[in-house]
């Protein structure tokens, strides 16, 4: 008995749902609901809902296949991991210039402290800086500094 009511009241919710609805007296004067359009000696009619347009199949509005879901989903995989690429890339120029920078300072300050400097000749062996080979690596430094720590 509750199936048979169930079922009924979604028909019937189902029909106003989609159809146009009219209310009108009837020549007795009682009042009359129906989704058929009225007999022609109605009294009082109004059309209480339109019927709602059933949209034309358009590429906007249909449901997406399994292909198009899955292309758009490879897509956007595709895209989170440019971006990820990018990031990671960016992080680790971003982790070398800061590695540069500190190694640019310490051996600017190395220099200026005063502490012995050696270069390597062209038989391997070990030399002091002289003075002016010591100015020379201190600019160099400077210049280092300023363009590693930006």
């Amino acid at each position: 008995m509750i199936k048979t009511l169930l079922v009924f009241i979604l028909a019937a919710a189902s029909t106003i749902a989609v159809g146009q609805t009219y209310k009108w007296r009837d020549a007795s004067g009682s009042i009359q609901y129906s989704d058929t359009p009225p007999p022609a000696g109605a009294k009082d009619v109004q059309q209480l809902r339109k019927a709602s347009a059933v949209p034309q199949s358009t590429s906007a509005s249909a449901p997406k296949g399994y292909v198009e879901q899955d292309a758009e989903f490879r897509k956007r995989v595709a895209a989170k991991q440019e971006a990820d690429t990018k990031q990671a890339k960016a992080d680790d120029e971003e982790r070398a210039r800061a590695r540069n920078c500190e190694l640019a300072k310490s051996q600017l300050a190395a220099l200026e402290a005063g502490a012995r400097m050696v270069k390597l000749d062209s038989n391997g062996e070990r030399q002091a800086l002289d003075d002016a080979e010591r100015d020379q690596a201190k600019m160099e430094s400077r210049r280092a500094v300023d363009a590693w720590c930006k």
